[in-house]
């Protein structure tokens, strides 16, 4: 009997033990985590997916003076926003564009002993000032643009960068009404904006000439997209002449580039990746792990805009009125930047995966443009130059920051893009 209730006592033991295994075994907490993918991001309304801001700077000194402005305390090169902006007694607006992290810049001048002064101030609710008391009494001088340099005696000193001294970035996804994969690497091309012929009207600051540098890094789509770029605060009738300048990897060698008729100036990039050179065995440009393009081997193209008189920086620097898109060659397709208003093409109005849009009268425009109906993009600015994802690439596990700021509506990993924190395995650097 003793042996049977002891059997029994074991079976039973047995079956509890077996039974709080197969509990455990499909407990739901204790499960892995489903892996999400960009287009499972619950993104909050009303986030713009802004990484960059124009910052109005309130500036002035006791005697003119020339001023330029930084990212980073030590004033480097590469972080430069303004060279040799003229300050005088007028207080005046200044326009800035920064990334949307960014508390500090950092003002630096010559003071009356002949030293170079740094000085650091925040930026509050997008807003600076600068109060300049102990500057060296410094008139505007020449600037060089890198070429013709007999000319460059009739521009005043001064340099407005957008979006700092260096590249920007732009990553499209080319399936636009449809979501696609979201590695944002169909299309991938810098830009670098330089206003100069700096002059203050009516205590703003205005350009005579227009700057622009282009640069294909990466194309991981297979559609015929080709980029274009419109200044929406320019009309053709302002324009004296436009001129490239600089071209390399391009076939054949610009002399000129094509406007587009419209009310707005329209410039017709496409030479960028015609006659595109791809490495052998590569489907597609710059994406691919073994088939990579060197970075001096990149097509890129820079572009002087001469005004008839000049214009203010900020109607220019915001980011929607610097209007880089892509244009399908077969059926038109267009693909901005969210909130911006396509130059031809018929928006898809109707479509119940994107956000609705109204008719716009011609005075103002709708911010759902470019919209999903969950608020994703097609078309993500990054003020800076940060690496593009290889082809398949998880983008969540590339930049382990994006999901957490897009979700928090850019409230947080604000620097996501430059944090130190992506995966190199699924980028690419050139």
């Amino acid at each position: 009997m003793k042996k049977k209730n002891i059997l029994f006592a074991t079976c039973l033991l047995g079956t509890l033990a077996f039974s709080s295994c197969e509990k455990n075994l499909y407990d739901e907490s204790k499960q892995p985590e489903k892996e999400i993918q960009v287009k499972d991001l619950e993104i909050p309304e009303g986030f713009q997916w802004k990484l960059s801001q124009t910052a109005e700077g309130t500036v002035s000194a006791t005697t003119p003076t020339l001023v330029s402005l930084f990212l980073d305390e030590a004033c480097s090169e590469g972080e430069r926003l303004g060279t040799d902006i003229p300050v005088d007694a007028e207080t005046s607006s200044l326009p800035i564009s920064i990334p949307t992290y960014v508390k500090t810049l950092y003002a630096q001048y010559e003071t009356t002993n002949n030293s170079i002064k740094k000085v650091a101030r925040p930026v509050v609710d997008g807003r600076f000032s600068l109060n300049i008391t102990d500057a060296k009494v410094n008139k505007t001088r020449a600037i060089t643009r890198g070429h013709d340099i007999e000319d460059d005696t009739k521009l005043s000193g001064g340099v407005i960068y957008h979006p700092k001294n260096g590249w920007g970035t732009i990553m499209f996804e080319d399936q636009f009404p449809l979501l696609g994969d979201y590695d944002f690497n169909d299309f991938v091309i810098n830009y670098k904006v330089q206003f100069q012929g700096l002059k203050k009207e009516k205590k703003k600051y205005t350009a005579k000439y227009i700057q622009i540098g282009l640069r294909l890094r990466a194309v991981g789509g297979i559609f015929p997209y080709f980029p274009y770029l419109r200044l929406k605060e320019i009309d053709s009738d302002d324009i004296e002449s436009i001129e490239v300048y600089e071209s390399s990897n391009i076939n054949p060698i610009p002399d000129e580039i094509k406007i587009i008729p419209n009310e707005h100036l329209v410039l017709d990039c496409s030479l960028l990746t015609k006659n595109l050179h791809k490495p052998a065995g590569s489907k597609y440009f710059n994406t691919e792990e073994n088939a990579l393009v060197d970075t001096d081997d990149l097509p890129e193209i820079h572009i002087l805009i001469e005004l008839k008189g000049n214009k203010e920086v900020k109607d220019i620097i915001e980011n929607d009125e610097f209007d880089l898109y892509l244009k399908r060659s077969d059926n038109g397709t267009e693909i901005h930047m969210n909130g911006i208003e396509p130059v031809a093409y018929k928006y898809p109005r109707d479509n119940e995966n994107l956000l609705p849009v109204y008719e716009s009268d011609g005075d103002e425009e709708d911010d759902n443009y470019y919209y999903s109906k969950d608020r994703l993009i097609w078309g993500l600015r990054v003020p800076g130059n940060p690496a593009h994802a290889i082809e398949g690439a998880d983008f969540l596990k590339a930049y382990k920051g994006f999901a957490k700021w897009a979700k928090s509506g850019g409230k947080n990993e604000q620097n996501w893009y430059n944090q130190g924190n992506a995966n190199e395995s699924l980028l690419i650097y050139n």
